[in-house]
């Protein structure tokens, strides 16, 4: 069964994804740093932090589909693709940032060997 995680949930873009994919019939799960935030998000929420890896794997460890929302990318990015390769999910951001597009070209042969699509700026 696929599943969708948006990260950064509780911002402007985000919460449009969270909208269309229900709209699409969807239940995301919806997620971010701050649990006091997403408390007030209707759905299945999950809080992380991207400068811990084993609790990342933990809740992206049933994700089929990550949706990367949080800027700065810069900072965002890297922790989660990783993340998303490490468990076998797809990473997709809206990032539009160069950097994004070429970490992403540096993680392709790893990503390629798990099966994990990498698409930034989507």
């Amino acid at each position: 069964m696929s599943r969708l995680m948006i990260y950064s949930a509780t911002g402007y873009t985000a919460r449009l994804a969270t909208g269309y994919a229900k709209a699409a019939g969807l239940d995301p799960v919806l997620a971010g740093r701050d649990a006091a935030a997403l408390a007030g998000l209707d759905g299945e929420t999950r809080a992380f932090t991207l400068d811990d890896p084993a609790a990342m794997d933990a809740v992206l460890s049933d994700v089929t589909v990550l949706l990367n929302c949080a800027g700065p990318f810069l900072r965002t990015a890297e922790p989660l693709m990783r993340a998303a390769i490490r468990n076998g999910a797809h990473y997709l951001d809206i990032a539009a940032e160069l950097d994004s597009y070429r970490l992403a070209e540096k993680l392709d042969g790893e990503a390629a060997a798990r099966g994990v699509m990498l698409l930034p700026g989507s």
